[in-house]
């Protein structure tokens, strides 16, 4: 084992027993600073990541979210630092992406320029591949809490990504929709890396369980759409198109690969009371957006078709709880899963960078899978493959539903998708 590695297995066995008991344990159980010869200079002062954040765009809430954990999470970072000694501190920058590829590139090189080589984001895969060549190219560590395209899975890079890429998520949603009685999909998706790659690993999936999806009723729309009364007519012509040819209408089913943009998607197809006599699917673009439940009339639509969503499921811990009371006390909701990978990476890369004593990406995206691989936090145990990326997960399904004894239009989780069996355990069976 390398000195490095075993410098790491040090540290994060504080960390550990930190999840198990709380935060405090953390710093008590941090090994002491070492005795004896001067160490060479390493890191001082404040030390700089930037967040490239979507506080602005169709991820706005996931960004408030995200935005919460990973303050939280340097902040405890620095108390941790405090408590060792070290004469460096981590500055976390938060700047907004806007969820715009232009604007994400644009902020990076603009960072880069003032010598930030550590980035955490963006949250959006077309983001994330708007900035790929820059960032391999400049040694630029850059890693985000939610990109799942398939399509930036790739060795040996210089993005790292703290969730799985869709060939998980697709076969989840594929599973999902088969559960619910649906055989015959109509799917509609944002025009880019994401919704191309997650629609193809469901499409794939679901044909593979004997569905049929419906190509010459897809449709593939403009990312910078705002309205869809186009949209939303095509969808009521399909349906009634595969109900004239004799589908039975509990067996159809509108897959949404989308981002907040469903708000006003759902309430234009609201205006054709066909769309909600069938079942609606979307995925991790859109679960448990507050802006959808909260809307007065793509809120109560959504409940009516049992719109399904899946995100990956963090680990429950102590840790786990931590954060998500943090974020419910500081922004009023539970936060989504994301936001505890974004804590992680926050505490991961300063206990990476501590590690190596440097301001240097390389170094730091080497050590990275050790510290992962040794670390329990929010989002609780997992690893890096080789292409960096999360290796594995479940995920969680969550239904918008409306509250009997109130009325209120809310998320509630209703079952897991198991990715090792293939298989869904229903906490609150929704269909049949």
């Amino acid at each position: 084992m390398s000195t490095a590695v075993k410098g790491a297995a040090l540290f994060i066995v504080g960390l550990i027993i930190g999840a198990a008991i709380g935060y405090g344990a953390v710093m008590a159980m941090a090994p002491p600073k070492p005795t004896g010869p001067p160490a060479p200079p390493g890191l001082t002062g404040d030390v700089e990541v930037v967040f490239l954040c979507p506080l602005t765009g169709v991820l706005s809430t996931y960004g408030e979210n995200n935005k919460a954990a990973a303050e939280l999470a340097a902040k405890e970072v620095n108390e941790w630092l405090a408590a060792r000694g070290e004469a460096w501190r981590l500055k976390l920058i938060v700047d907004d992406s806007a969820t715009d590829p232009t604007t994400s590139l644009s902020k990076l090189k603009s960072w880069h320029g003032k010598g930030v080589l550590f980035f955490i984001g963006p949250m959006a895969s077309g983001c994330v591949k708007e900035l790929k060549a820059y960032a391999d190219a400049n040694k630029i560590l850059v890693i985000s809490p939610s990109s799942t395209s398939p399509a930036l899975s790739i060795p040996d890079d210089f993005i790292c990504r703290y969730c799985p890429d869709d060939t998980i998520q697709g076969p989840g949603i594929a599973r999902l929709m088969w559960e619910a009685g649906i055989r015959h999909v109509i799917p509609t998706w944002r025009g880019d890396a994401w919704g191309d790659g997650l629609s193809d690993a469901t499409k794939a999936a679901f044909t593979k369980l004997g569905g049929t999806w419906h190509d010459e009723y897809a449709i593939r729309y403009d990312p910078a759409l705002t309205d869809f009364p186009t949209q939303a007519a095509s969808l009521k012509d399909a349906v009634e198109a595969l109900v004239a040819g004799g589908v039975p209408k509990e067996e159809i089913g509108i897959l949404a690969i989308s981002f907040e943009e469903i708000v006003p998607y759902m309430e234009d197809a609201a205006e054709y009371p066909i769309l909600s006599e069938v079942k609606w699917v979307g995925s991790d673009g859109t679960c448990l957006l507050s802006a959808l439940v909260e809307h007065e009339v793509a809120g109560p639509f959504a409940a009516k078709v049992k719109f399904t969503n899946t995100i990956f499921a963090p680990g429950v811990s102590p840790k786990f709880e931590h954060v998500k009371e943090y974020c419910k006390t500081t922004l009023g909701r539970e936060p989504d899963s994301y936001a505890y990978a974004t804590y992680d990476i926050v505490w991961t890369l300063a206990i990476a960078l501590d590690l190596v004593n440097a301001y240097d990406a390389e170094k730091v995206r080497d050590v990275l899978p050790s510290v992962v691989e040794n670390y329990f936090g929010a989002s609780g145990w997992f690893k890096l493959n080789e292409n960096g990326d999360r290796a594995f997960a479940d995920y969680n399904l969550w239904t918008v539903t409306v509250d009997p004894t109130t009325g209120e239009v809310k998320w509630e989780m209703t079952g897991v998708y198991s990715g090792a069996t293939d298989t869904i355990s229903w906490v609150t069976p929704i269909y049949g």
